[in-house]
């Protein structure tokens, strides 16, 4: 509690800190930038949450852990002209818990920082860039480096970059360097090279775009392990083929890539080729816009270190995003979409579709319409499980489709009713087996907005979902003020409403144990959990922080298409940042 109170402090600091700071901070000729994130929860015991096993950290963690986390991140950059040059340091005090890490899987009370850093050089037509690098080959498919603090994915190349560019006619780019592994270094190498070549500009058409471009990426294996004996050469080669295509409102990019030798990927502990295909279409006209992505790909999963399964999504030099829709409201992201790769064999095929309308009047501007439309389904591919050497075939892995209509009635009133379908093969999500056991969604949200006038508004959602599967029914609801433009208050509540028994992947119901230990027969219990919040945000200039107190359920938090486990506690979260 001692370390909530000190984070809690340096937020009344960073207060006074905001109002005296500057969008700039002048050193000698150049300019220095700074960015200060901290995200900390107190965690607090809860009996409910203990007694049917649900809680993490439980009282056995909790006293190996601590009951205080802290993710913080602080980034300093300086530009001189052409020149940059910055740090970051990423300080786990310790980390929240759910979040994965390498050197200390499943988080101790132990402190960690990690410290990040670069140079650069960035001409007109050529830049270099020495330290940390961030990037990516196309769709990143066959390599992306990135942070995504919200899931402890930092991946970045300590080594070096080069790019060159020749009238915009021709681009290219090359880098090597060794991959960040959550709190440690990787040894194992990666490269790459990436040319793209613009055939309009060099046509001299201005009509359009069009542009070819290839990549090739390579991994050297330094590591050794059990799985090592399965890969018969430690060197991966990986390349991309890609096209570019748009005019008057159409767009086409297309992406072939594959992996030229065999690569262990996880879980199915075996090794074999990858490839996949990527098709993005597009089309907009005034207010009406359509796009659809069609992904095929089969063992796609590139690991940094071949190491056990249970490392997390951060173990990768590639970028696999969910093609679903990111949901936002609370019933619609109890169960996202896990992906096929996790227990199909890496190997699935589906996609997306988007459909934007608007009308607007042009006598009342601030009355209109919005229409919105997605849908998405996944399919495995007929492959080969290696627990129990069984022949499966293809089958659907998932479905949602959602719609949403936005009225803005008046300057005050504004309303939003959204649906969902969504049905999910739960088998999959848990292990690689012949039958299907299909759970339906269907969610129902209705989201008013009423502005009192400049400063005043209030924001109220209502959320049924109606389900078969082992939860059962939910209810939700969020009432949120808004005092503009520094404090906003919410509170809100989720509910399992219905009592559900399914033996085969619990839910909430919960089986009571003996003195010894073993499950008493036939002694099922039921527990109708409220996973309530309240909160309060506060902005003001360059800083803002969020304060809230409540009872997360176990689940997958899901941030730009990729998703990590969060399991459920209770406590006090504290997330501020502040810039200058």
């Amino acid at each position: 509690m001692k370390k909530f109170l000190l984070a809690f402090s340096i937020v009344v600091a960073s207060m006074f800190v905001a109002e005296e700071a500057s969008a700039q901070i002048k050193a000698g000729e150049g300019q220095v930038s700074i960015a200060l994130e901290s995200n900390n929860t107190y965690y607090t015991k809860d009996q409910k949450i203990l007694d049917i096993g649900k809680y993490k950290p439980n009282e056995d963690t909790a006293r190996t852990k601590g009951d205080f986390g802290s993710n913080d991140y602080l980034k300093v950059d300086y530009n001189l002209g052409r020149f940059s040059a910055g740090v970051q340091v990423d300080a786990f005090l310790p980390a929240l818990w759910g979040y994965d890490f390498y050197k200390f899987q499943q988080r101790d009370s132990k402190m960690t920082a990690f410290l990040t850093k670069y140079v650069q050089w960035e001409d007109q037509n050529w830049g270099v860039r020495l330290g940390d690098i961030y990037d990516q080959f196309g769709n990143g498919l066959i390599f992306r480096s990135y942070e995504e603090r919200a899931l402890a994915i930092n991946n970045s190349l300590a080594g070096g970059r080069a790019y060159y560019n020749f009238n915009n006619m021709v681009n290219v780019k090359v880098l090597a360097g060794l991959p960040r592994l959550y709190d440690v270094r990787s040894k194992n190498i990666v490269w790459g090279a990436d040319l793209a070549l613009s055939i309009s500009d060099m046509a001299g058409w201005n009509n359009g775009v069009v542009s070819i471009e290839g990549s090739y990426v390579g991994r050297y294996q330094n590591d050794i392990s059990e799985l090592q004996s399965m890969i018969d050469n430690k060197l991966l080669n990986m390349v991309s083929g890609r096209l570019n295509f748009e005019t008057a409102g159409f767009t086409l990019r297309g992406e072939y890539v594959a992996k030229l030798n065999e690569d262990f990927f996880d879980p199915g502990r075996d090794s074999a080729k990858g490839n996949a295909v990527v098709v993005d279409l597009g089309y907009n006209y005034k207010r009406f816009s359509v796009s659809a992505t069609i992904r095929r790909l089969q063992n796609m999963t590139t690991p940094i270190e071949m190491v056990k399964p249970g490392i997390g999504s951060g173990n990768t030099i590639n970028y696999i995003p969910l093609l679903t829709r990111q949901h936002t409201y609370m019933l619609a992201n109890l169960n996202p979409y896990n992906a096929t790769t996790t227990f199909a064999g890496g190997s699935e095929i589906g996609g997306q579709i988007d459909v934007y309308y608007s009308i607007r009047s042009s006598k009342q501007r601030i009355k209109y319409w919005n229409f919105h439309a997605n849908f998405s389904m996944f399919n495995s591919l007929d492959h080969k499980s290696l627990d129990g050497n069984t022949e499966i075939k293809g089958r659907n892995a998932w479905i949602d489709f959602n719609f949403d209509v936005e009225r803005q009635w008046s300057k005050k009133l504004k309303t939003t009713f959204f649906y969902s379908y969504q049905r999910r093969d739960e088998t999959m999500a848990h292990e690689d087996a012949v039958d299907a056991y299909y759970c339906g969604s269907h969610i129902f949200v209705a989201d008013v907005t009423y502005k009192f006038n400049k400063k005043h508004s209030i924001r109220v959602e209502a959320q049924y979902m109606a389900a078969n599967n082992y939860e059962g029914d939910w209810v939700a609801g969020l009432i949120e003020y808004n005092f503009a433009p520094k404090f906003s208050f919410y509170v809100s509540d989720m509910w399992n409403c219905e009592k559900m028994n399914d033996p085969k992947y619990g839910g909430n119901y919960y089986q009571y144990y003996g003195a010894d230990g073993y499950p008493i027969e036939d002694s099922y219990g039921f527990e109708l959990m409220h996973y309530y919040q309240v909160g309060t945000t506060f902005t003001h200039k360059n800083f803002r922080a969020q304060l809230s107190y409540g009872r997360n359920r176990a689940g997958y938090v899901c941030s730009g298409g990729q998703c990590r486990f969060q399991p459920a506690y209770t406590g006090v979260n504290l997330a501020f940042t502040l810039t200058f």
